[in-house]
């Protein structure tokens, strides 16, 4: 019996946990026994000369960028052990929403997960979680179109001919579908956008000169010139009617903080015709013919990838006659047009819609009132300053991400490697024109979740 209790005793004494504290979703983790000396900088060391475990989690596409940063971060304050996880915003808002992961900083993709996140905290609790004034932009990334080649000339001259249209948003995603269509009678299988020829004879883009499709196919071959040629080539007929519906795809706004932006941008467009005003009186006004409008175009479609990430890796894998293209982050477009120009699989083009919406990360403290997290908020602080410095920021585009916090022109750094550059041919735009409409608070963005997923019958 004495010896049952003192193992007992000897178990309470290590801590009485037989569960490993450390997440496995962790990416990344480097543990420090000699701390060395860090300069003032870095801050203090934790208790008993330990470093202070800053838990971060980010959006995906920032990994290799932030791997590398934090690598040299440690490397300089070995006072501080970065934690990285990369995660969807969604799956990382609903993890904290259940309890399930409390992170010292957060970094999403894109300002809106935080407003969805912080609205539904409210829900559930009155502590402060994080304090969204307080966000720092790390780096930017444009919410842009991915599509095979054929279908963008096609597109392109469809937009420059375009006076009917509301915009990129409404017109590309759901074609020739009426602002307030007619349920009655419409099969669900059928409640999907209209086709490309039907779409091309209601905006009746004109000809291109007899000779342009010689000149165009002679510009084709010249390696590194961006895609502008002055009159693109156009499909037949019978080319437009093979291609069927039109196919652009965007990851599903229930999980994803890309579907959420597309269906902010194509509500927007719906209701105020890319005018600069208030969604919210708007929505509350029509939200049935809305509803109704979506229905029309999305309930008919069976698959929708979780996020941005898995429908820019897999959409082109499946092919034209599944995609025409994608809607996905800037960011998430260079591995594919690497791999594309690495084994000369084909053409794509990334087109840029004039109004968008730009993903800045915003990387927010976690919980910034909790008195027992005090020192590593502050590692965290430490960590956004150096994230923030220039040479950090340049080196940002290596990986596809524009600089958040530096405002230079991206043809105007010395890099080895600029995939900005390299990747012009794809019709990657070195400054693009874009503007940005106001994005709204997160009542607005449930009500707008609500309403697709009446309007789809999807979670």
């Amino acid at each position: 019996m004495w010896a049952l209790v003192g193992v007992i005793a000897a178990f309470m004494a290590l801590g009485g946990n037989l569960v490993d504290a450390v997440p496995p979703a962790a990416e990344f983790a480097e543990v420090r026994d000699e701390l060395g000396d860090a300069p003032p900088d870095c801050g203090p060391p934790g208790p008993l000369g330990k470093p202070h475990l800053v838990e971060v989690v980010h959006s995906i596409d920032q990994g290799p960028w932030l791997t590398q940063a934090a690598d040299a971060f440690m490397e300089a304050c070995p006072n501080v052990q970065l934690r990285l996880t990369a995660r969807d915003d969604f799956e990382v808002a609903n993890a904290i929403l259940r309890g399930e992961l409390r992170p010292t900083l957060w970094a999403p993709a894109e300002e809106l997960s935080l407003r969805y996140l912080e609205i539904r905290w409210g829900e559930q609790s009155r502590e402060l979680l994080f304090r969204i004034d307080e966000r720092r932009p790390l780096v930017r990334s444009p919410l842009v179109a991915l599509l095979h080649e054929e279908q963008f000339r096609t597109l392109r001259a469809i937009h420059e001919a375009d006076r009917e249209g509301l915009g990129f948003w409404v017109d590309a995603l759901c074609p020739t579908i009426p602002r307030a269509p007619a349920l009655d009678g419409v099969l669900q299988e059928d409640m999907l956008p209209g086709t490309w020829l039907d779409w091309f004879d209601q905006r009746k883009p004109p000809p291109p000169p007899p000779d342009s499709r010689l000149a165009a196919k002679k510009r084709r071959t010249t390696p590194g010139a961006p895609p502008t040629p002055a009159a693109p080539l156009l499909p037949t007929p019978e080319e437009l009617r093979s291609w069927g519906r039109v196919k652009l795809g965007f990851p599903a706004p229930t999980s994803s903080a890309g579907g959420l932006s597309t269906l902010l941008l194509m509500a927007r467009q719906h209701l105020l015709a890319d005018a600069a005003g208030d969604l919210a009186p708007a929505l509350g006004r029509e939200s049935e013919v809305l509803q109704r409008w979506l229905r029309r175009c999305n309930a008919g479609r069976d698959e929708w990838f979780a996020s941005a990430v898995l429908l820019t890796d897999h959409v082109f894998d499946l092919g034209p006659k599944s995609y025409d293209g994608v809607i996905t982050y800037e960011s998430l477009v260079f591995p594919i047009l690497a791999r594309l120009k690495s084994d000369e699989l084909g053409e794509v083009r990334v087109y840029y819609p004039s109004t968008t919406l730009v993903a800045e990360h915003p990387a927010v403290l976690m919980w910034p009132d909790d008195e027992t997290r005090a020192a590593e908020l502050d590692a965290a602080g430490r960590w956004l300053q150096y994230l923030g410095r220039e040479e950090v920021q340049r080196s940002a585009i290596s990986y596809g991400l524009r600089p958040g916090q530096l405002d230079r022109p991206l043809g105007a750094f010395d890099l080895e490697k600029n995939p900005f550059l390299d990747m012009r041919r794809f019709g990657i735009e070195l400054e693009p024109t874009l503007k940005e409409p106001p994005r709204p608070d997160g009542a607005v963005l449930l009500r707008l979740l609500e309403l697709w997923r009446d309007a789809t019958g999807r979670n």
